[in-house]
């Protein structure tokens, strides 16, 4: 149980790929026992999750981890993070991503899958993954959201489904 393994002072990092909107609050969890966190992304649904994770990071000095598949697995996105990195590109000043969300067979989904409250929408399910790049490749510690759209073009049901999102953002 997540209870022995916080008591447990030989663990010195918890790994766990939860339903999101617990993701946040485990990993404060985690922390408060004095454990180092990693996550799958989405690792927040809540802006509110964010500030209580920065808290206990700020009071602990412990890491909240996030696993972003979408760059550190991929062969051509770890590809470019060298070529940035090297200087082969020059200044990155703008990063486009764009992917679509593949729900696949709705069946074989998990329930809170199509629950906003509990996947904390496209923008934190997909989009994470871009914000991610977007900080990594411009080398930015901080972006503002400049607009957002989401929408449910062509899945009337599960009503709370986000099949569509778009962000804009600008970088330090």
């Amino acid at each position: 149980s997540l209870d022995e393994i916080l008591a447990d002072g030989t663990v010195q990092l918890v790994a766990a790929a939860a339903v999101p909107c617990d993701r946040g609050p485990i990993g404060c969890r985690v922390m408060e026992a004095g454990k180092d966190y990693f996550t799958d992304k989405t690792p927040f649904t809540s802006l509110d999750q964010l500030d209580a994770a920065k808290a206990v990071v700020a009071r602990t000095g412990k890491k909240y981890a996030v696993y972003y598949s979408e760059r550190i697995h991929v062969e051509s996105a770890m590809f470019a993070t060298e070529l940035v990195a090297g200087g082969a590109i020059g200044k990155v000043v703008q990063v486009l991503g764009l992917g679509p969300h593949r729900i696949g067979n709705p069946a074989a989904r998990p329930a809170w899958f199509f629950e906003k409250a509990k996947y904390g929408g496209i923008l934190c399910d997909i989009g994470s993954h871009q914000f991610e790049q977007f900080l990594t490749f411009t080398g930015a510690t901080d972006a503002t959201v400049t607009q957002a759209a989401v929408g449910n073009f062509n899945n009337p049901a599960p009503p709370e489904l986000e099949a569509f999102g778009e962000a804009s953002h600008l970088g330090n």
